[in-house]
């Protein structure tokens, strides 16, 4: 599996979101501060990140930077399925928990591979959510420690998501006695005292707060989260309205009234409601002037399977209780609560999966408490409950019927991974090697290589190594050469009379950019009320001049004097 995602590392270059996750970590190791230098609450995504990134900058350069980044993001995804697996096999079994622990990680928001605020809460919360109940199944003081400062940093990571996190820590709570109660609380606590020595002591509460207005001010009171919770709720709800989905929604409770009754029909039942499910999945392509998509990407895959396999999770909780159970609760508590939270605040199409910041605990719980039910259910010639539920014959049936479950579960998510690239062409026109410096070794479209060289050609008519550059509208310009960041914030928008706060941020620190970099598109004619609407606008025009360009940026340098 770590092989097929890491050839999957090379395919697609995208210069919004990929890009950006890259630039966040690469600024933190050149030693930029949160919130003092990145004025962006979700900067904290890429702390784990940060230490490779230093490491690869110093020893190799920006070259082949994002590739590697990717390549990391797998190695820390296995890691943390590796952590997982050691912390729920004592009560789900080996085999089930490595094949869910593994199915876990694989959904990621936009099908991103990179370490950044949409990935890194998914994997803290399943860290956060399987050491929780690892911590109840053992009794375990450290393994609650771990649960409870993951669930925390979770948050810090994306605040968005932080019910999210309040989920697994009162949901473990709850689940818990004595002293993992106290290490669950303790973890936590911990966690969060360590952020906030950080913002008083290094990154400065002034500045956080000036975070929190520039955000506050760009975002405007105008946004409509009920609106954006509806379209994603419509989305969900048209794509689980298609016949074949429909149909398989029903199978799979058919399949879970068969489980309660150990027939060793719910297995068959199960899988074909699966096979439906990934179908329907992977053929459910699209295509616009702007991007394409082959499949669900892979969170709406997983979160469709979860409900899928929901019903039979449910009987087996039921009928095993214990441990089952309690994983089942903790896993999907912050699904529950976190996949609406981020689909209220993110502006992104609902196509894209970003709800996959909060899926990951509840891919793992249902995951493993349906291949558990097929195993032990239908192995039984006798009520679960029963001191001595002995083997039967059917156990060996029972067994291979869960494991194709489980490999087609896993194997559809992995097909949804590899089918769409976030914002590049078709898998089979990503056949071309991207122009050498930070994309390095990264296959994408004839029309994507050209464009990246190109623009990195427009670049250089300003910008030498080192110098410095301001980006507006355009966050891969930082990683088109190697130049440092001269913004308060990586992807700067086009955000009006809220640049105020930029032009004060460049005035305090005595900054002024070698280069400017704007789409080409984006800056067109004068909104209505002039420049003064947009301060760093009227500073832009008055002080820089263009001196190179592409269809889709325009590069500026600072007049002389």
């Amino acid at each position: 599996m770590g092989l097929a995602l890491g050839a999957r590392a090379r395919l697609g270059l995208d210069l919004g979101d990929g890009t950006h996750a890259v630039e966040l970590a690469l600024r933190l190791a050149r030693g930029d501060l949160p919130f003092r230098d990145e004025m962006n609450l979700q900067v904290l995504g890429a702390w784990p990140a940060v230490p490779f990134v230093w490491v690869w900058s110093h020893l190799v350069g920006l070259d082949g930077i994002v590739l590697a980044s990717r390549i990391y993001f797998v190695a820390l995804s296995i890691g943390v399925a590796a952590l997982t697996w050691w912390a729920v096999r004592g009560f789900t079994g080996r085999v089930v928990a490595g094949f869910s622990a593994v199915t876990a990680v694989v959904p990621t928001a936009y099908n991103l591979q990179l370490v950044g605020y949409n990935t890194t809460p998914a994997l803290l919360y399943l860290v956060g959510a399987s050491s929780a109940a690892g911590a109840i199944a053992r009794g375990s003081l450290g393994w609650a420690v771990l649960g409870g400062s993951a669930a925390a940093l979770g948050a810090v990571s994306h605040p968005v998501t932080t019910p999210a996190a309040a989920a697994v820590l009162l949901v473990g709570l709850a689940c818990a006695r004595g002293r993992v109660r106290i290490g669950l609380v303790a973890g936590a606590a911990g966690a969060a005292a360590v952020v906030v020595g950080l913002a008083v002591a290094v990154w400065g509460i002034d500045h956080v707060r000036e975070t929190l207005a520039f955000t506050s001010d760009y975002q405007g009171g105008g946004v409509d989260r009920l609106g954006r919770l509806r379209a994603w709720l419509a989305y969900l709800g048209g794509e689980l309205a298609q016949p074949a989905v429909a149909f398989a929604l029903v199978l799979a409770v058919v399949a879970a009234v068969a489980l309660a009754r150990r027939s060793r029909f719910a297995a068959p039942l199960l899988l074909a409601a699966v096979v439906l499910t990934a179908v329907q999945g992977l053929t459910r392509d699209a295509v616009t002037a702007t991007y394409s998509i082959g499949s669900w990407l892979s969170p709406v895959l997983a979160l469709v399977l979860c409900l899928v396999l929901l019903p039979a999770a449910v009987v087996t909780a039921l009928r095993l209780r214990g441990m089952p159970a309690r994983l089942l609760v903790i896993g999907l508590a912050p699904a529950l609560v976190g996949a609406p939270t981020v689909a209220a605040f993110t502006a992104s199409s609902p196509r894209w999966g970003a709800v996959g910041a909060c899926l990951a605990p509840a891919v793992l719980a249902v995951t493993a408490c349906a291949l558990l039910g097929l195993v032990r259910l239908q192995s039984l010639n006798r009520h679960p409950d029963s001191p001595e539920p002995a083997p039967t014959p059917r156990r060996p049936f029972a067994a291979a019927m869960a494991g194709a479950v489980g490999v087609l579960v896993l194997g559809s998510l992995v097909a949804a991974h590899t089918a769409t690239s976030f914002r590049d062409a078709p898998l089979a026109r990503l056949d071309v090697a991207a122009p050498a410096g930070a994309y390095a070794g990264l296959l994408t479209s004839q029309r994507r290589a050209d464009e990246v060289a190109s623009a990195q050609a427009a670049l250089r008519t300003c910008a030498r190594p080192g110098s410095s550059v301001l980006a507006i509208g355009y966050p891969a310009a930082y990683l088109l050469g190697d130049v440092h960041v001269a913004s308060p914030v990586t992807w700067l928008g086009d955000f009006g009379p809220s640049t105020s706060h930029v032009v004060r941020w460049l005035d305090t620190r005595g900054v002024t950019p070698d280069c400017v970099v704007h789409p080409t598109r984006w800056w067109g004619p004068e909104p209505a009320g002039g420049a003064a609407a947009d301060p760093l606008r009227a500073r832009v025009e008055a002080g820089y001049h263009p001196v190179g360009s592409t269809s889709e940026l325009v590069v500026l340098r600072r007049n002389a004097g």
